[in-house]
């Protein structure tokens, strides 16, 4: 290859957009814990066992939030059981705050001209309100939700369904989550993974590049991507 021609390659490989795809709970708004008890008042008011936090993340992987309630009812869940999960959902999506620096992490991925997307396994009622109440709904032109993708995390089907969305290949996406289904959901997916260590809610067996704080995102994005943003930490 000429040294014309490398150049140009540099420059195409420059110039092609970046798409960076966020966990909704325990990634960018701290609502892990409101969202759990959220699943497991519900349940009880409905008839259903007593269950933990780790009972819910463990069934999180079997679909979305109507599948998840009738595992733990016995029983197809039916839409007053939907209305009553609602009711405490919107409670703790009222009180949503995004962690600190998420903010400020995403005026620098949109300053580098990265395309901003979200694939949570939350509902479109619940991610709608607690991007609201956070104040983030502004960031993403692209959100998917657990009840419009076709198979639920690990299944990379809603993060190929955002990186289409966004309009970049999922090779040149990375995928930022706190929790282990959601990094083998971008390994899938064929996308870079990089675990939000910042929540501290969920371990993760997987080995991705961890990011402790919001601002290190960008540093590992920098790496993962060859450099193509040119960001500083």
């Amino acid at each position: 290859m000429s040294d014309a021609d490398a150049a140009a390659s540099d420059a195409d490989a420059v110039a092609r957009p970046i798409a960076v795809v966020f966990d909704l709970d325990g990634t960018l708004v701290d609502t892990m814990h409101s969202m759990l008890r959220a699943y497991a008042d519900t349940i009880r008011a409905l008839g259903g066992p007593a269950v933990t936090p780790d009972d819910i993340v463990a069934t999180w992987h079997i679909g979305p939030t109507p599948v998840v309630l009738a595992h733990f009812l016995g029983r197809p869940a039916e839409p007053s059981d939907l209305d009553c999960f609602r009711r405490y959902a919107n409670a703790a999506a009222s009180a949503a705050r995004a962690f600190p620096g998420v903010a400020e992490m995403l005026d620098r991925l949109d300053e580098a001209d990265c395309r901003l997307g979200v694939f949570t396994s939350a509902t479109r009622h619940s991610a709608d309100r607690v991007l609201a109440a956070s104040g983030l709904v502004g960031y993403f032109t692209v959100v998917v939700c657990g009840d419009e993708a076709r198979s639920p995390k690990p299944a990379p089907d809603g993060l190929v369904l955002a990186c289409a969305s966004l309009g970049v290949p999922v090779s040149d996406s990375v995928y930022v989550g706190d929790a282990d289904v959601g990094l083998r959901c971008a390994d899938a997916a064929g996308a870079h993974g990089i675990h939000a260590g910042w929540g501290g809610s969920l371990r993760v067996d997987s080995p991705h590049a961890v990011a402790r704080t919001p601002g290190e995102v960008l540093e590992l994005l920098t790496r993962l991507l060859g450099g193509k943003l040119g960001l500083a930490g």
